[in-house]
């Protein structure tokens, strides 16, 4: 036997949630208040309680600070000829930027090894300045400097708060385009990633919104949908947007000044002997690693040196399309390695093998990635002696010592 019961309207499982809240924001109990306030006006239709709603950020000292006060303009480095790249090249050269920012969660920033980590308590939302010492931040982070950097631009840009797959609870950037006489254009931008979405594409990894922020207030969303496409975007519209501060709860009652500070960006900081540093050591540690597994089977490691020089200048080659957003495209590759591969001859060359892009963290976890993608296990069983390598590394360093950094990775097998 069997017996269901159910509440019609369902109601809330009691949690501690209120009293966690209460108290938060020290010296400024009728800020604190409001806040509550605002994420149970939020909270209250039934479509809404799944949805997490804050206004507060946890600062590196462990105090909280109004989410407002992280979003100001921000003047960003210059990565390109300024008087020659559109507003459209510079955000996406700003984006991809921050996105080469190492991404690091908030609590490894403390893991000491223990059992028990106490994810919301080392949950912490650093300034920008901060963020570029410790070069490595998470989604707050990432999307709060580029934010920021838009704003710099003049740009209409919100930090967003909501879902996202695959990482569940995350941070991106909304920009709005007004256009005249036309639907405003809505972007969403993935700052820890580097790409963007438009809000009608149904491939955006952002998933849901739950609110979104920018230097003047905090909206809620509570609209039925958690559909993107589906979403009205105007936060004036009070049946969609709830927000913080209103003429009954002006934010000039509370505090509200910025906590970011003036960026130095080192612009006197050599790089040279620092990237030559780097790509050698990478370099060094794949050339070993590959001659180490190879002979933990009993075969010998045959550096191809053309090979090497050539994947070093396809690198760059990619370096410089992915920075002036170009596309590199399959023929481009080809061609610049025809006279390896030698299409539709019997002599030459196959080639297998892969790059990658990505932040500069050590180099355990580019040989991590090798050792995964089974290069070494290439070409033929028989025949060693027509089976070569070839790798390459290529660094480019940005202002800050934000690098991109380039690795590839061949097999190249004689044909026969």
């Amino acid at each position: 036997l069997r017996v269901c019961g159910a509440l019609a309207p369902p109601l809330a499982q009691p949690s501690q949630r209120d009293k966690e809240l209460k108290g938060r924001l020290h010296g400024q109990p009728e800020l604190d208040h409001r806040v509550r306030e605002w994420i149970a006006e939020c909270s209250r239709p039934a479509h809404c309680r799944d949805r997490s709603y804050d206004a507060v950020g946890r600062s590196l000292n462990r105090d909280y600070i109004l989410a407002t006060r992280f979003v100001t303009k921000e003047a960003p480095p210059e990565l390109d000829d300024a008087e020659v790249a559109t507003d459209e090249r510079k955000m996406t050269q700003l984006c991809r930027y921050v996105s080469l920012i190492p991404f690091l969660e908030d609590f490894h920033l403390e893991d000491a090894g223990g059992d028990e980590i106490d994810h919301e308590g080392l949950d912490v939302w650093c300034t920008s300045s901060e963020f570029l010492h410790f070069m490595a931040g998470d989604w707050e982070e990432h999307a709060t400097l580029l934010c920021n950097f838009f704003l710099h631009l003049n740009k209409t840009a919100y930090l967003v708060f909501g879902s996202g797959i695959p990482e569940g609870d995350t941070v991106y950037v909304m920009t709005v385009e007004k256009r005249s006489g036309e639907e405003d254009q809505v972007w969403f931008w993935n700052a820890s990633r580097g790409c963007k979405y438009h809000s009608k594409d149904d491939k955006c990894t952002l998933k849901e919104i739950f609110y979104v922020v920018n230097s003047d207030n905090v909206w809620g969303n509570v609209q039925p949908t958690k559909d993107l496409t589906e979403s009205s975007f105007n936060l004036k519209d009070i049946k969609c947007w709830r927000p913080l501060f209103t003429e009954k709860h002006p934010a000039s009652k509370f505090q509200t000044e910025t906590v970011q500070e003036k960026i130095d960006w080192k612009l006197n900081q050599k790089n040279e002997n620092f990237v030559r540093g780097v790509q050698k050591d990478i370099s060094l540690h794949i050339r070993n690693r590959l001659e180490h597994w190879r002979s933990r089977e009993g075969k010998s490691l045959v550096e191809n040196e053309a090979a090497n020089r050539t994947l070093t200048e396809v690198l760059k080659t990619m370096e410089r399309s992915a920075h002036s957003g170009t596309v590199f495209t399959e023929e481009d590759h080809h061609q610049k390695l025809a006279k390896f591969l030698q299409p539709g001859a019997t002599s030459g060359f196959n080639m297998t093998g892969f790059y990658i892009n990505r932040p500069y963290t050590d180099p355990q976890q580019i040989i991590d990635e090798i050792e995964n993608a089974d290069i070494h296990h290439a070409g033929p069983v028989v025949a060693e002696s027509d089976v070569q390598f070839a790798h390459a590394v290529y660094v480019r360093a940005f202002p800050r010592r934000v690098l991109s950094l380039w690795v590839a990775v061949a097999c190249l097998s004689r044909k026969r």
